[in-house]
This record gives structure tokens, C-alpha cells and sequence, in this order.
């Protein structure tokens, strides 16, 4: 039984969310005990301005940790399935059997200035699980791991995407026969 550990990219979407997480904190931490809007320099039950900038603060904070924590997970791959590891809550994980999906497709993820490939595991028409080449670099060794049906290559556009990652949309299309493959 070959077992498959997922290895971050430091020079892609990883090393970016680090950075992007220690800087907001630097800087949250910064503006909340040595500027004007400091705890100590602000009343904040009657300044409605501070409120609303300690909300945009912790707000910020919390959105990078959550790109973190949902983009940059720890994956295992074997023949019985995958398991999904939080990086910054390590007994977070979530264990799917290759039998919990219908079938994954392969789908072009765009950043600024390059685009990338990423799977994505699909489970009755919804998004189940999905990792990137722009997070790992062993992307490629993590998919021909992979053991459920082939449903070839898709096309979405950024706003579909989006919607779909966040579970709001449905992906209505269903693998084509022709690029299907089993696995017993």
C-alpha cells in the first residue's frame, strides 16, 4: 500500500499565505497597541470609528486564517482514500474513502498572472475535496494516486469557481465516457 504525503510549494500559494498571514498579523498587532486606534487610546464603546476599524482588523485576520487553514492542508493519499489534515489543527482531519466520490475532473484555477491545475472531488453534482498544483509540489505523484472515475477536464469561469469552492453552486456536468476510467 504506497502512501502519498503532500509537500508545499514555499515559492507558491503556501509560502504566499504564510507570508500574507504573518505580515496582516505584524501589522494588526502593530496598529492595535502602538498607534491612535490603540486599546489604550480608544473608548470603544462609545467610538463607533474604532469599532468599525477593530472590526475590518480582526475581519482581515480571520479571512487570511481561513485561506489558510481551507487551501493549505496536509493531504495523505493511499489506495483506500485521502485524508484532508488542518495545518494549524492537526487532529482536524477528514478521512474520504475513494468510494464517497462520483467521480473528480480536472479544472483550470487562474491567479494573476499564471494558471494552474487543480483537482477537484466530486460527490453528487457538489465540490468534496480539491487540492492544486499551486499549493503542492508533488501535485502530480498526489493525483495518479487518485482512484475513482476520470471525469476529464473542465472549464468554469472565475466567478463559477468561486461560487462552487464556497458550496453555493452545483457543478452540472457530469464525466464524459469517453475520459471516464475505473477503478475496482
Amino acid at each position: 500500500m504506497k502512501k502519498v504525503y503532500s509537500k508545499y510549494k514555499f515559492f507558491g500559494g503556501f509560502g504566499l499565505l504564510i507570508g500574507l498571514n504573518l505580515l496582516i498579523g505584524f501589522a494588526s498587532f502593530k496598529l492595535l497597541t502602538a498607534s491612535k486606534i490603540s486599546i489604550e487610546h480608544v473608548d470603544l464603546l462609545n467610538d463607533s470609528d474604532a469599532r468599525f476599524a477593530y472590526t475590518i482588523i480582526i475581519g482581515l485576520n480571520l479571512l487570511f486564517l481561513l485561506l489558510f487553514i481551507t487551501q493549505s492542508r496536509f493531504i495523505i493519499v493511499n489506495t483506500i482514500g485521502i485524508t484532508f489534515i488542518n495545518p494549524l489543527l492537526p487532529l482536524l482531519r477528514k478521512t474520504r474513502s475513494w468510494s464517497d466520490f462520483d467521480y473528480y475532473i480536472t479544472v483550470d484555477e487562474n491567479s494573476r498572472y499564471s494558471t494552474y491545475e487543480a483537482v477537484w472531488l466530486i460527490k453528487d453534482g457538489k465540490l468534496k475535496g480539491r487540492f492544486s498544483s499551486y499549493y503542492y509540489s508533488n501535485y502530480y505523484e498526489i493525483k495518479s494516486q487518485i482512484k475513482t472515475r476520470r471525469g476529464g477536464k473542465k472549464y468554469f469561469n472565475p466567478f463559477s469557481q468561486f461560487f462552487i469552492i464556497l458550496g453555493m453552486k452545483r457543478i452540472k456536468t457530469k464525466p464524459n465516457k469517453a475520459h471516464e476510467q475505473s477503478f475496482g
